[in-house]
């Protein structure tokens, strides 16, 4: 279990290479395969959110696991979305305007990462699948200002050929604040239900969106 806090805390601290990623764009031969398809999306249990304050982090493995503890109950508690849902439901749908392709309604649950596992689990649902994962969300204080906080989000798109049982677009996105110029305190990010930490989240989503539908999808 150590291990794996070490792990989760190392990726908190935006150590992005904890996600394996080759970066892909469409082709023009997948993407004219791509036209009048039907696209389906998956659905994925949100990871771990790393709540990281300075306290918590002066006690290494036991701070790792209470940011954990501590970010988990503030997403459920204030009902916090995952913005991997948002964003996969964005680029189907971008691709579904470029390509005249059909968006399938129902989403369809998926916890492996391998892209044929993937392509079964979705092929009766359609002949391709987007599938987003969160990497890693969380908030922390910025190492030169312990008392501002900024919202970190890193996630992983690809376009799974159903039929092929293979991935032909492939992307990552990153979203870390690097001033801290007019970042909220801790009580201000959770204020009102975590109004302004789903604020964040959201904006997150969008450069993402904004990022994966240029250089993964070319659109």
């Amino acid at each position: 279990m150590s291990r794996r806090l070490f792990s989760v805390l190392s990726c908190a601290l935006l150590l992005s290479a904890c996600a394996t990623v080759n970066k892909q764009p469409l082709t023009s031969q997948s993407a004219d395969s791509i036209r009048g398809a039907t696209i389906v999306q998956t659905a994925r249990t949100p990871p771990d959110f790393a709540a990281m304050t300075a306290g918590k982090a002066a006690f290494a493995i036991l701070g790792a696991a209470a940011m954990i503890s501590e970010g988990n109950k503030i997403i459920e508690s204030n009902k916090v979305a995952d913005p991997a849902s948002a964003i996969a439901e964005q680029l189907a749908a971008a691709l579904a305007s470029k390509h005249s392709a059909t968006v399938v309604a129902a989403k369809t649950p998926v916890t492996a990462d391998d892209a044929s596992q993937i392509a079964a689990a979705t092929r009766q649902a359609a002949k391709f699948a987007v599938d987003v994962q969160t990497i890693n969300w969380s908030f922390g204080y910025f190492p030169t200002n312990w008392s501002r906080y900024r919202v970190i989000y890193t996630a992983k798109a690809r376009l799974i050929s159903t039929e092929r049982g293979a991935v032909v677009a492939e992307g990552f996105c990153v979203q870390i604040p690097q001033s801290d110029a007019g970042a909220p305190t801790y009580d201000e990010l959770l204020a009102d239900g975590a109004a302004l930490l789903k604020r964040r989240l959201e904006e997150a989503a969008a450069q993402c969106v904004k990022t994966l539908r240029s250089e993964m999808l070319s659109i």
